[in-house]
């Protein structure tokens, strides 16, 4: 019997519970004086407390009670307390101490999960969209923006540190209509970071064998790139998309390439970073975090005396901002290299 009143007054939304609602409790097959001895070891216990003003019944058991909120939920906070020293350190649950033992339980189980992916594969360092990071943490890319999957997120202080963001924004890129309109059926893109290089190339774009100019955006390239072929017009199976990056000669840089090569197999522009090998570098990149699996894979495009330069230059904290190259520059490189 006591277990029982102790499951209403967890689940409570008030703090306070008449004595008619805690007599629903009972089965017919219980006696009164067993149900009045049991709210009593609650009194005793602390659990509850009688609200004097409100009188009492004819068994003398008080007509309502304020719920000890603290006495009440001390085993659902021993049990959050223990898990939290268990869990990634990531996941903060301290917004379950004021919150239901039903809410708890609800949500337990999706903790279990993400805690799992985070000792396996830890915080992200590569964004992606909610179905993408849905789909590596619970198998299912709908649960994130379908199934209550970004408020438990949210709850837990993990959204923005697992790197997810929204649905992509279409993809941004200048066309050229000579190219466009062809019949060939290879079509050649060209992927710059930032927006000084976009502006920088795009007068040239008409004079040359590529079909569109793409404003990367940093990361946000890595989700809108998908979108090319339906965006452009091209979606013959039989076409032929050859795309090439050129970003930043930095940690971050050489991240993104490689993250988005993986996805979509692209080409290194290496004519435009040989270029830049050619001036001094800038100093001043110390807190970029270093990807040896994509710088490695950045390294081999590269002779084995660039490859010393780049490797030289991270060493002491050097970058390659796009901007290093002037427009002249540019498009020189872009107008004389061999796109094979």
């Amino acid at each position: 019997m006591k277990d029982r009143l102790v499951l209403i007054l967890e689940s409570a939304r008030k703090s306070t519970i008449t004595l008619s609602e805690l007599e629903k409790v009972a089965n017919t097959c219980d006696r009164y004086d067993d149900f009045a001895a049991s709210v009593q070891v609650l009194i005793n216990e602390g659990f509850i407390s009688a609200i004097r003003s409100h009188g009492t019944n004819w068994k003398g058991l008080p007509n309502s009670f304020r719920i000890q909120k603290g006495k009440v939920n001390q085993p659902l906070i021993e049990e959050i307390q223990k898990m939290q020293f268990k869990v990634h350190p990531a996941i903060d649950l301290s917004p379950y101490f004021s919150l239901s033992k039903k809410k708890w339980l609800e949500d337990k189980a999706y903790i279990v999960l993400i805690d799992a992916y985070l000792k396996k594969n830890g915080l992200p360092t590569i964004p992606t969209n909610s179905s993408g990071r849905s789909y590596e943490i619970m198998k299912d890319e709908k649960w994130i923006d379908e199934q209550g999957g970004k408020a438990l997120l949210d709850k837990l202080n993990l959204w923005d540190k697992l790197k997810i963001i929204k649905t992509p924004d279409p993809l941004m890129f200048a066309i050229n209509p000579n190219e466009l309109l062809s019949n060939q059926s290879v079509h050649r893109h060209l992927i710059v970071e930032n927006k000084a290089t976009y502006s920088g190339l795009i007068d040239l774009l008409l004079n040359t064998s590529f079909t569109t100019l793409i404003y990367g955006s940093g990361w946000k390239i890595s989700s809108s790139l998908n979108q090319l072929s339906k965006q452009v017009g091209l979606t013959d199976k039989e076409i032929q998309h050859k795309i090439y990056y050129f970003g930043d000669l930095d940690y971050e840089g050489v991240s993104i390439f490689n993250h988005v090569y993986e996805k979509y197999n692209m080409n290194l522009a290496t004519s435009f970073y040989e270029a830049m090998l050619r001036k001094p570098y800038f100093e001043g990149k110390e807190n970029q975090m270093r990807n040896e699996v994509a710088l490695q894979h950045f390294l081999h495009y590269f002779s084995k005396k660039d490859q010393e330069a780049i490797v030289s230059m991270f060493q002491e904290n050097g970058y390659y901002p796009q901007e290093s190259l002037t427009k002249e520059e540019l498009h020189h490189i872009w107008r004389n290299t061999l796109w094979t």
